[in-house]
């Protein structure tokens, strides 16, 4: 038995920005390169997370709002796939779209592109709390899911 566990490589449509129904941009930062001139493992990390935080703030309206929010989202797992290096400067198209929604949790999925080319894929397990644990998707947020599904799949 191995005590090591592997991720298989995402399905070939994930490489493809059309996949997700929603994009946007940012720029990579000076300070993200690696002492080899390409963007660090750590700054492609923090800007799926970026990408991922955006989408759940449009889909779960105040769980950013520490005084208004009923529920709150924490990671349960985060694989990424390092695709191809990407350099500084770079406009980085983000790209999200929701894999599965389950009762209490739904997996992001995100992509980074640097013209054409996916450099990076995350896919995050996201779990709703509530203040005795997990707790039900509300119904709202669930619609707001649902409409975002990755296409084509």
């Amino acid at each position: 038995m191995s005590l090591v566990g592997t991720t298989p490589r995402p399905h070939p449509a994930r490489l493809e920005l059309a996949t997700y129904p929603v994009v946007g941009a940012i720029d990579a930062r000076y300070g993200d390169m690696d002492a080899n001139g390409h963007l660090n493992n750590l700054a492609l990390g923090s800007l799926h997370e970026n990408t991922r935080a955006t989408f759940n703030a449009s889909v779960f309206t105040d769980v950013y709002d520490l005084a208004t929010r009923r529920l709150r989202l924490v990671t349960a797992t985060s694989v990424v796939h390092y695709l191809h290096e990407a350099h500084w400067p770079a406009r980085i198209q983000t790209a999200v779209g929701v894999g599965t929604v389950g009762r209490t949790s739904y997996t992001a999925s995100t992509a980074l592109f640097v013209g054409e080319r996916c450099v990076s894929l995350c896919d995050t397990v996201l779990v709703a709390l509530g203040d005795d644990g997990p707790t039900p998707i509300p119904d709202d947020a669930r619609e707001r899911l649902e409409a975002s599904r990755l296409l084509g799949g």
